[in-house]
Parts: C-alpha cells; sequence; structure tokens
C-alpha cells in the first residue's frame, strides 16, 4: 500500500501570503500612476493664485480583485465651482497660466497649461499607466511563485 500525505494548509497559506504580497504591489503601481497624474495635472492646471494646482485630493482604494485610483480637484468660491470652470470651460489663459511651461507625462508626452488639465493627461497617459501597472503585476507574480 502506498500513501501520500500533503499539507494543504501549508500551501494555502503560501498561496494566501503570495496573494497579499501582488495585491500591495498592485495599490502601489496605482499609486504611481495616481502620483504622476496629480503632478502632471497640477503643473497644467492654470494658475492665478496657485490654489487650485494645491487643491488636488486623492484615494487609492482596493476592493476585492479592483484598485480604483481617485483624483479630484476642488476650489469653491460660493456657490461657483472654480475648480470645474477652469476644467471644463474655453477661456484664454491669463499671465500667471501662460507663464508656466506645462509637463511631461510618464510616456513622455507632453501637455500644456489650460482646460482638461485633469482628463487630457489621463486619457494620454493611460495605455503607459496600464502597462506600469502590468509590469509590476507580472514582477510580483514571478517573483512570488519562482
Amino acid at each position: 500500500m502506498a500513501r501520500m500525505t500533503v499539507d494543504a494548509k501549508a500551501v494555502l497559506c503560501k498561496l494566501e501570503a503570495a496573494k497579499q504580497a501582488v495585491q500591495r504591489d498592485v495599490v502601489e503601481a496605482v499609486n504611481d500612476c495616481a502620483d504622476d497624474l496629480i503632478r502632471v495635472s497640477s503643473e497644467i492646471a492654470p494658475h492665478d493664485k496657485g490654489i487650485l494646482e494645491k487643491s488636488h485630493a486623492r484615494e487609492v482604494a482596493p476592493k476585492g480583485d479592483q484598485v480604483t485610483a481617485t483624483i479630484a480637484y476642488s476650489v469653491n468660491e460660493g456657490e461657483f465651482n472654480y475648480a470645474m470652470a477652469m476644467h471644463e470651460r474655453e477661456y484664454n489663459l491669463g499671465p500667471g497660466s501662460s507663464a508656466k511651461p506645462g509637463t511631461e507625462g510618464m510616456s513622455g508626452t507632453h501637455y500644456s497649461v489650460g482646460n482638461k488639465y485633469l482628463t487630457r493627461p489621463l486619457e494620454g497617459e493611460a495605455k503607459v499607466y496600464r502597462e506600469h501597472i502590468t509590469q509590476i503585476l507580472r514582477n510580483a507574480i514571478k517573483r512570488e511563485c519562482d
């Protein structure tokens, strides 16, 4: 008679530890992308007093198998949402905005100061952000499974 015993608990514990390590790395990769988006969007946001550029809020929230990054700008003057107006409307740049050089995203794409300061870099950098997260995920899985 032949008998084989497998300690399933030990294997499952290793798998759970690997899953947690990979999830931590993916959250870190999403944070990298959120940081880059904040950097780019604040550098291309219109400039008057400098309040808009500093008004960003961020949240990176893992939930199940997904990690969601939320970035928002908020400057309200009474009932007027200045951040939304500067994002959505067409306007001529003032002297403070015209003096800003713009910046480059993670992809090397140059973004100029103006409206859509949050969505332009998000859409323009989306592929590079996905590639960054995918590469971190691949590295984490390889590290944990080797």
